[in-house]
């Protein structure tokens, strides 16, 4: 629109100066009408005079003039100021003559002068016409250019109504995140500490069940020996136990820390920070996205005690699985986000590669997906470090 405008602009400007130089040209034409109009009436004067003095000659012309002219004269000096009359009447009627033929020289020039002029001043008038139709062509294509323009800032305000909907959705939905991430990350921690507590009142109830144990072995030495032998039995059979424990048997990979995939996918979106385009700042991702069909089974990625099991906010169908502590003495937990059903059920002790529910598309998620976090006394990390 602004080029079409720049265009208009240049267009009117040649339109005004065409039309100064037409009113000049129209003025130069009447200028010459005017010289041409009295170089005629020049030359009709200058004729008028020549055929009155032609008739005069002509009336006075007799064979017996030049001797009256002589004979007249009654002294020398009146037949040469009769002659000298003659001659100068000759004279004014040569430059009579003389200046007829200039006045018509003039005619001639004023004619040609006129015509150059109207030659010019159709000229002028056509190129006029052209420039008013270019002007008239460019208006018109500056309102089709306002019109499209006006209709592209009505359809950029509702783009921006739009945009500032899904900007008030997001800001709403990571507000959200950010709530419950805050909220598992502390029942975590609090189911972490009862845990603990609880193991703590198990290691002490073992520690003065020992003890009493000792005292009894004191007070009744008289049965070392039976004791003894239970006591050997007893070892056997948990040696035995032991032996019998094995791995898995899901028949999948499984990684250094002890973890299975949980999904038959590929991972996707992955752990770590990431910048929103829209709302201009980082935030974390805890966790892998495994894009799948809703209704893809979901697997304990290893064995453990289930924490959480169902709805949990931005999470959707939410399951939690404490898995105990690692080797560094941090509690080990995995979640698993999104579910379109949850089968597992709080309290209960699964094993690995057990069904646990399915992939769906619940809370905020915009297409079906597994989000699984692994995370360490609570904390997050990336799960891709366990899982194989």
């Amino acid at each position: 629109m602004a080029d079409v405008e720049v265009q208009l602009a240049a267009a009117q400007e040649n339109d005004a100066r065409l039309a100064a130089e037409l009113k000049q040209a129209r003025a130069e034409l009447e200028a010459a009408k005017e010289r041409v109009a009295a170089a005629q009436a020049d030359v009709d004067a200058q004729v008028k005079l020549i055929g009155s003095a032609a008739r005069e000659s002509f009336q006075q012309q007799s064979d017996l003039r030049d001797l009256s002219v002589v004979f007249g004269s009654q002294t020398p000096a009146e037949l040469s100021q009769r002659l000298q009359w003659n001659t100068t009447i000759f004279d004014s009627q040569a430059a009579t003559k003389s200046r007829l033929d200039a006045v018509r020289d003039e005619l001639e020039a004023a004619r040609v002068a006129q015509a150059a002029a109207e030659a010019r001043v159709a000229e002028e008038k056509a190129a006029a016409a052209a420039v008013v139709q270019q002007v008239a062509a460019l208006k018109r294509q500056v309102e089709q250019q306002r019109a499209a323009v006006a209709n592209l800032v009505a359809a950029n305000t509702q783009a921006r109504a739009a945009a500032q909907g899904e900007l008030d959705a997001d800001e709403s939905a990571y507000r959200t995140l950010v709530s419950d991430e805050a909220r598992l990350q502390g029942e975590i921690k609090s189911e972490i500490a009862r845990l603990r507590a609880v193991e703590e009142a198990r290691i002490a109830a073992e520690k003065a069940a020992a003890q009493k144990a000792a005292a009894q072995k004191a007070a009744a030495e008289a049965a070392a020996a039976s004791k003894q032998t239970a006591s050997q039995a007893a070892t056997t059979s948990s040696q035995a136990a032991t032996s019998s424990a094995s791995s898995s048997g899901t028949g999948k990979a499984v990684s250094a820390s002890g973890f299975i995939r949980p999904i038959n996918a590929n991972p996707g979106s992955p752990f770590g920070r990431r910048f929103h385009p829209i709302l201009k700042y980082w935030r974390n991702h805890n966790g892998n996205d495994w894009g799948a069909k809703t209704g893809t089974p979901i697997y304990a990625a290893k064995a453990g005690t289930v924490m959480k099991a169902g709805p949990n906010g931005g999470f959707g169908n939410f399951v939690l699985i404490g898995h105990g502590d690692d080797s560094k003495g941090r509690y080990v937990t995995t979640g698993y986000a999104h579910m379109s059903k949850v089968v597992a059920k709080v309290g209960q002790r699964v094993e690995q590669g057990q069904l646990i529910g399915y992939v769906g598309s619940t809370g905020l998620s915009t297409t079906p997906h597994l989000h699984l976090e692994v995370r360490l006394d609570g904390t997050p990390v990336n799960p891709m470090l366990y899982i194989p």
